[in-house]
C-alpha cells in the first residue's frame, strides 16, 4: 500500500479508533501466548523507533524526513520552449484549480459510492496526464487532508493548468462529462457524498511561489511539454520539471520573480 493511500486510511478513523484496535490486537496476543512474549512484538517496536530517531538525530544514519528534499532555496517557473533553465521571470499565466471531496456517508470513504468516485477521478486525472498538450494540464499535488475534525476531513487537490480555455476544454472532455453525469445523479439521489471546486487564474506578473529545504510541491510538482528534437515525423517533445534554483541568481525576491521589476526595485 502506498504511503498516500496510507495516509488517507488512517484520517479515516479516529485516533481513539485507532487506539483501541491497537489495544485489541495487544489483548488477543496476552490470550494466546504468554505474558512476557505478547508484549515483545510492541516493545521491540518502540525501542526500533525511538533508537532510530536518536540515532537520526545525532547524525549517525540518514534522516528519513529529509528523503526527496531539496536543500537550500528554489522557485518553481515554467521553462523556457527548449526545456533549459531560466533566470527570467515566467512570461505565462497559470490557473489553480482546488478540486474538494468528501464522504458524509457512516462508512466514510469506504462506502460504495465514494470508492466509485475515486475510480471517475482516477480516469479524469489519467486522461488529462495522457492528454497535456491538448488540455494545458500541468500536473497536481497528492491528495491533502482538511484536518478540519478529527476524521473524515475534505481531501482536497490543487491542479495546475495553462489557461482557463484548457481548463474548461477537459471538462467538456468524455471522461469528465461521464464522472460529472454520475456525480449529478448521486446529488440527486442521496446526500452521501460532497464535491467542491475553486477555480483562479493568475495572469503573468501576480504570481510566484519560493521553496526553502522542501519537497517539491505544488508548481514545483509540475511536468511542461517542450520542443526536443526533429525527427522525420515532426519535432518530438520530452516532458521537463519546473525547479529552478535560486542561489546565486538575481530572483530572490517576491517582485523580481513575478517579473515585475519597478516594484522589486522600491
Amino acid at each position: 500500500m502506498s504511503s498516500v493511500k496510507w495516509a488517507i486510511m488512517k484520517d479515516e478513523a479516529e485516533l481513539s479508533t485507532l487506539l483501541l484496535i491497537g489495544a485489541g490486537l495487544q489483548s488477543l496476543l496476552v490470550l494466546l501466548l504468554p505474558a512476557y512474549v505478547a508484549i515483545l512484538p510492541a516493545c521491540l517496536l518502540l525501542l526500533s523507533r525511538a533508537a532510530s530517531t536518536y540515532l537520526s538525530t545525532l547524525g549517525l544514519i540518514s534522516n528519513p524526513r529529509l528523503e526527496g528534499v531539496s536543500k537550500g532555496k528554489i522557485w518553481a517557473a515554467y521553462p523556457d520552449p527548449k526545456g533549459d533553465s531560466t533566470e527570467r521571470a515566467p512570461k505565462n499565466n497559470v490557473v489553480v484549480f482546488v478540486l474538494g471531496a468528501r464522504s458524509n456517508h457512516p462508512l466514510g470513504r469506504f462506502s460504495p459510492e465514494f470508492r466509485e468516485m475515486g475510480k471517475y477521478f482516477q480516469s479524469m486525472w489519467k486522461e488529462a496526464e495522457e492528454n497535456r498538450e491538448l488540455y494545458g494540464y500541468l500536473g497536481k499535488t497528492f491528495p491533502l487532508t482538511s484536518a478540519e475534525q478529527g476524521s473524515g476531513n475534505v481531501l482536497l487537490t490543487l491542479s495546475y493548468w495553462k489557461s482557463i480555455e484548457h481548463l474548461h476544454a477537459f471538462a467538456r472532455g468524455p471522461t469528465h462529462r461521464a464522472g460529472w453525469d454520475w456525480m449529478n445523479k448521486q446529488l440527486k439521489n442521496s446526500h452521501s457524498l460532497g464535491i467542491m471546486h475553486e477555480t483562479y487564474m493568475a495572469p503573468y506578473g501576480h504570481w510566484e511561489n519560493v521553496y526553502a529545504n522542501f519537497r517539491p510541491f505544488g508548481f514545483a510538482q509540475t511536468k511542461h511539454l517542450v520542443h526536443n528534437t526533429k525527427t522525420e515525423s515532426g519535432e518530438s517533445r520530452k516532458l521537463v520539471g519546473a525547479q529552478i534554483e535560486t542561489r546565486g541568481t538575481r530572483l530572490g525576491g517576491m517582485y523580481t520573480r513575478m517579473g515585475r521589476k519597478e516594484e522589486a526595485k522600491q
